[in-house]
């Protein structure tokens, strides 16, 4: 069901309005009461048409801004209000700044206390609305005269909201509930409450709590006084979360659940500024932004005429599309509203500006068309991260691999620079099978869980084992090359089971290394073999009764324990020996 919000100057009767239509006092502090003046959020429920109708009553003070911005974000239906006998007043003009600046619509105009004036005051108060309403969400909205004293108009009134609250619908999306109070039962633990948006919330749901990630359970959930099983938006809720701590429960902080809500520290928006404040963001200023229940000072970067980076001093949790409203404390004015574009920004201002146009071509076609605005702007992320920063979204035109997305842009672009980085590595190490793979990850620029899509798609590589290649390059070795290696090879004829040491042997390690791939030489600690060598060193140890001690072995072999000690333990590495006591015996 719709959530209905009033919105009016102080004193002009909205509280009264409220407990009128509802037949409830929305004002909950003795204080309150005491000084006929609302301070902080205000709640109350009836039954319009059939339907049960929540109303968050806000207060109307300069002094409580703060406490209005925390409950007017949620609801669906505006109910502005203006005292006929005071007319347009300061906080009128800024309560519906904040109601256009956060899209809200439909609405309806109480023109309270008609009471107290003459029809033709009251037909001049209604012309003036009107033209106040000119070019906002609430231009097209019905001005309703209406006493909460007299009951005069209150039928009326009632009758106009339920044909708005019949036409509304509540927002769409995941479970949603910006925490503005909390406080602890006993045996119960941990009690929220909020105006819920979104899908439904039933008990034994799983949620987190944004920004600090904890996860928690729904034990009881409680709207309008009534025990409820299951509860849908558009109502005020509290929920039993004992897994979650009292202390963290702050007004300002979101429950909702998990995988739709980035937590960041900064933010690329897009702001329009509130009329007759034009200028206001574009230089300094002591600016707060309040979203959903929370504010947070904030430091603005404008990047242009309408884009801005938005810099906060603590982790705030949200997603792109989200709407927001800049205050500057030091003129005490709300001087703009805002939309998040990208939950995960460039800090400089040229990309972030790009950055900018992307996101704001996709910001209203939907989650999936967010994911994929915010993959195409990062080039690549994990699935999660564009799911949270989309608000739930899949990109639809991505290559996934292991959790991770990239776009088939950013792999085309990775592969050409695959293939130069394949090519300079053959020209530098011709001797080798290819590049590693991980190391031409890195030069390309792309994720390793990638590369082998990469090759796959670029006909001018190929995997060999853990390398690339380029153009169908193998190993191929030089006339000197070659005549090294047969001087290589006649000396480990030579000696057999006992040869010299690597480096004694070959300075070339690009050639020995060539040579030990293509399975010519085994190095076997720090001495190379010929590979046909140790192919008969089966048969030299099958003379030895088994079990045989590294002793016996160099005996029989005619080597010393230096190259006995390595060889025995090569034996045992390659399964052609197992230990056996103190000694080895041959495999079958």
């Amino acid at each position: 069901m719709p959530l209905v919000g009033t919105a009016g100057h102080v004193d002009h009767g909205k509280s009264t309005l409220v407990a009128a239509l509802t037949g409830r006092d929305p004002d909950r502090w003795a204080e309150e009461k005491e000084r006929g003046l609302t301070i902080d959020l205000g709640f109350a429920w009836t039954d319009l048409d059939g339907v049960e109708v929540s109303f968050v009553d806000v207060p109307g003070h300069e002094r409580f801004l703060k406490n209005m911005l925390a409950g007017i974000d949620p609801i669906d239906v505006a109910l502005f209000v203006v005292a006929a006998d005071e007319g347009w007043s300061a906080q009128s003009e800024e309560h519906l700044a904040v109601l256009d600046l956060l899209g809200i619509r439909p609405g309806v105009v109480a023109l309270t206390k008609s009471d107290r004036v003459d029809g033709d005051l009251l037909e001049l108060a209604a012309l003036e609305i009107a033209e106040r309403l000119e070019g906002t969400s609430l231009e097209a909205a019905e001005i309703v005269p209406v006493s909460a004293i007299s009951g005069d108009g209150i039928d009326e009134l009632r009758s106009a909201l339920g044909r708005l609250i019949a036409e509304a619908s509540p927002r769409s999306g995941p479970p949603t509930l910006w925490v503005d109070r909390s406080f602890s039962v006993a045996g119960a633990g941990t009690v929220v409450t909020g105006s819920l948006s979104g899908d439904a919330v039933r008990i034994g749901d799983e949620l987190v709590h944004l920004p600090d990630g904890t996860t928690t359970r729904v034990r009881t959930i409680q709207s309008h006084e009534q025990d409820l099983e299951v509860v849908g938006p558009g109502r005020r809720v509290a929920l039993g979360v004992p897994d979650l701590a009292r202390d963290v429960a702050d007004r300002g902080t979101v429950l909702t659940v998990a995988g739709v809500r980035a937590t960041t520290s900064m933010i690329l928006a897009d702001l329009r500024p509130a009329r007759g404040h034009e200028d206001a963001t574009s230089g300094r200023g002591a600016f707060h932004v309040h979203m959903g229940s929370g504010d947070w000072p904030v430091q603005l970067r404008p990047i242009d005429g309408s884009t801005a980076l938005l810099d906060f001093d603590a982790a705030i949790a949200t997603s792109v599309g989200e709407r927001f409203i800049v205050r500057d404390a030091g003129r005490r004015a709300v001087v703009a509203g805002g939309r998040v574009l990208h939950p995960f920004p460039p800090r400089r201002r040229r990309r972030a500006a790009t950055t900018a146009d992307t996101m704001r071509a996709a910001i209203d076609a939907g989650r999936d068309a967010a994911a994929q605005a915010l993959l195409e702007t990062l080039g690549t992320a994990p699935l999660s991260t564009l799911a949270e920063g989309s608000g739930g979204g899949t990109p639809s035109e991505a290559v996934t691999a292991a959790g991770v997305a990239t776009t088939p842009r950013h792999i085309a672009a990775a592969a050409e620079r695959a293939l130069d980085a394949a090519r300079a590595h053959q020209a530098a190490h011709p001797l080798r099978e290819g590049i590693p793979k991980a190391e031409l990850a890195d030069a390309a620029g792309i994720d390793p869980v990638f590369i082998d899509h990469l090759i796959a798609g670029e006909p001018a590589l190929e995997a060999i084992g853990s390398a690339v290649a380029a153009d169908g390059h193998r190993p191929r070795l030089t006339v000197d090359q070659t005549a090294e290696w047969e001087r290589v090879r006649s000396a480990l004829t030579e000696s057999g089971f006992g040869p010299p040491r690597a480096s004694e042997l070959l300075d070339d390690h690009e050639l020995a290394h060539a040579l030990i791939r293509r399975g010519d030489l085994v190095q076997v600690d720090e001495f190379l073999y010929l590979a046909a060598t140790l192919d008969g060193l089966r048969t030299a140890l099958a003379a030895l009764p088994a079990p045989f001690t590294v002793s016996e072995a160099k005996d029989a072999l005619g080597i010393s324990r230096k190259h006995a000690v390595p060889l025995m333990e090569w034996c045992d590495a390659t399964a052609l020996t197992r230990r056996s006591g103190d000694g080895r015996v041959l495999r079958d």
